[in-house]
């Protein structure tokens, strides 16, 4: 897509459905639950979200649109306003976005929103947990940034967000305009290419906007800690051994398995499946390896295991899922 359409393809994506303040608050008490907040009920949208292998969901806020109640996610949020304006409520404090600036908010910020006019043009991207996992966002931990340390540790306190005035800045503009374009256009390519704009956009606003604080040394050697997991997980997810890791990296079994359960949120096994099934995605896009090759490439050996695990991680079978993809 061509940036002379991408205006027109947002009014298109964002296009209002007339849905009445009442209908709004019956479709969230339908759909979530509500949990008390600071004294205050707030509506709690869980981990179910269909990301799929993908690292990002991207999804626009309806143009006309009544207020939308308050509400938590259970992931890194980045809001842009494309053009027009976009008022929001974030943590019990109002905020303003015009166009070209964005908010940045961290796991579990409350948020809601005001009503929208027919000009507001405002894009929702979702980070998924693993978007943090792997090596584009490198650079972050040398920022030496609280707010990084924050984003990219899961199981760290999530209360911040940040407001960036982005309005004239030319490379965030660059980035949201080909993450949106790509969106809207795809090839088999393009969720690719998402995350690495996705990537640069977030590095860009942690490096030129966040003071340079100072990090303690626990802040630092947690942060190092779960690189070391992540990368080691990456090279050895086919024995998914703790013990092995363990001994690799110098640890004891039992301490190691709590530290890391405790510093990623997740448990060892968890994190050797998501690689395993991340790997096992490629291979089903990318060649025409019989399942039963690739399910044992990836360390499973056992077939039925291995259909099970792949279900659960994309919603479909390996077939299906090479099928749609093909």
């Amino acid at each position: 897509m061509d940036l002379a359409s991408l205006p027109h393809a947002l009014r298109a994506a964002a296009a209002p459905h007339g849905h009445s303040q009442d209908k709004v608050l019956e479709h969230f008490r339908e759909l979530y639950s509500i949990i008390a907040y600071h004294g205050r009920e707030v509506f709690l949208f869980g981990q179910g979200r269909e990301f799929g292998d993908r690292r990002h969901i991207i999804s626009f806020h309806e143009r006309e649109s009544p207020a939308i109640p308050e509400h938590i996610y259970s992931y890194v949020l980045i809001t842009y306003c494309y053009s027009g304006s976009f008022r929001m409520g974030v943590d019990g404090s109002p905020v303003a976005l015009d166009a070209g600036s964005c908010i940045v908010m961290d796991r579990h910020v409350p948020h809601s929103v005001e009503p929208t006019g027919p000009d507001d043009l405002v894009v929702n991207l979702i980070l998924a947990e693993e978007f943090f996992e792997g090596r584009l966002l490198d650079g972050m931990a040398d920022l030496a940034s609280p707010f990084a340390m924050e984003l990219m540790t899961p199981s760290s306190v999530h209360e911040g967000w940040r407001v960036y005035p982005t309005a004239d800045d030319e490379l965030a503009r660059i980035c949201i305009d080909r993450i949106l374009c790509e969106y809207l256009e795809p090839d088999m390519t393009s969720p690719y290419l998402v995350d690495f704009f996705l990537a640069a956009l977030l590095t860009h606003l942690l490096r030129s906007y966040e003071p340079k604080g100072q990090l303690d040394d626990v802040a630092w050697e947690r942060a190092e800690f779960v690189g070391t997991v992540r990368q080691y997980i990456s090279q050895h997810y086919r024995e998914g051994n703790l013990q092995q890791m363990a001994a690799d990296l110098g640890y004891e079994r039992t301490h190691l398995s709590k530290f890391v359960r405790k510093a990623t949120g997740s448990t060892f096994k968890q994190l050797v499946n998501l690689e395993r099934m991340r790997r096992a995605a490629v291979l089903l896009r990318g060649t025409t390896q019989p399942i039963y090759e690739i399910a044992e490439e990836v360390g499973l050996a056992n077939l039925t295991s291995f259909y099970q695990r792949f279900r659960a991680y994309t919603g479909c079978t390996p077939q299906d899922y090479r099928t749609q993809r093909a």
